[in-house]
């Protein structure tokens, strides 16, 4: 068993997170699954430490009444409550014309934005999970119904230019109680990071 289930961000692969494969339970939404197929695995898992990072987080928001009392920590990194709180409409539908044109160009520039240094391969599967990953990112929303959240941890980037301050104060007045944290990068929490805080 491992101590740690991590839902990872949209086109966020485990190969961003060398070395850590056999130390956590991971799964990237569309990538590895459907919403209900990510919901199964949180659900069976036995993992002490829940965490997700922007669209993963983003799914654990929508089912936090449930799923967070099963862990004792819960990390989320960049959260939002609706995609839309933080990106335009347009300019996720224009990502979506984009990706239909040039897949592979559309999530390296994806990954850039993120301040990703060094992406993984390009894998063309990937290509219609994360075309339909955007047509939910579109419509989902989270609850902003307050939770009890005394044992939630809120990290964003300074310089995160995907999910901005005012998405995380959203985030931050449904989970009331939850510890907030900034560090000084940008979206993509890096290896050092993510490592630091799910296993301190």
């Amino acid at each position: 068993m491992t101590d740690v289930f991590f839902c990872s961000g949209f086109a966020g692969p485990e190969a961003l997170y060398p070395g850590l494969s056999g130390r956590w339970q991971f799964a990237a939404p569309f990538l590895d699954g459907n919403e209900a197929a990510l919901l199964a695995l949180i659900r069976a898992s036995r993992a002490r430490v829940l965490a997700g990072w922007s669209t993963g987080a983003h799914l654990l928001l929508k089912y936090a009444a449930e799923l967070f009392p099963r862990f004792e920590r819960v990390v989320l990194f960049a959260p939002f409550l609706r995609f839309t709180d933080c990106f335009p409409a347009r300019l996720t539908r224009a990502m979506a014309a984009n990706m239909a044109q040039d897949p592979e160009r559309t999530v390296r520039g994806f990954w850039k934005n993120c301040g990703i240094d060094a992406p993984p391969a390009w894998n063309p599967a990937w290509a219609a999970l994360l075309a339909d990953g955007l047509a939910y990112l579109l419509v989902s929303e989270a609850p902003a119904t307050p939770l009890a959240a005394g044992h939630v941890t809120i990290i964003s980037g300074a310089t995160d230019r995907i999910v901005r301050p005012a998405a995380i104060a959203n985030v931050m007045a449904a989970l009331p109680g939850a510890g907030r944290v900034e560090h000084a990068g940008g979206h993509f929490p890096g290896l050092a990071l993510v490592t630091d805080t799910l296993w301190p």
